[in-house]
């Protein structure tokens, strides 16, 4: 459960990182604005990403090891 918990903690950290900077620098958020406006949709976001691994992750695993064995 511990190694379940910790991937599901760092997944979501470096999934949310990725997504939040991508957006915006997309819609072009000024340099001087960046870093607060990216920890502010960090903290939104991350707590959501991390509930949703820890929720979705075992069936997702399950899902994909269903399809896997259908089409072997």
């Amino acid at each position: 459960m511990k190694h379940r918990v910790v991937f599901a903690a760092l997944m979501s950290l470096v999934t949310v990182n990725i997504v939040s900077v991508t957006i915006l620098l997309a819609h072009r958020v000024p340099t001087s604005q960046l870093f607060e406006k990216w920890l502010s949709s960090v903290s939104i976001a991350w707590p959501i990403v991390l509930m949703s691994i820890l929720l979705f992750a075992p069936i997702l695993l399950r899902l994909t090891a269903w399809i896997v064995k259908q089409t072997s």
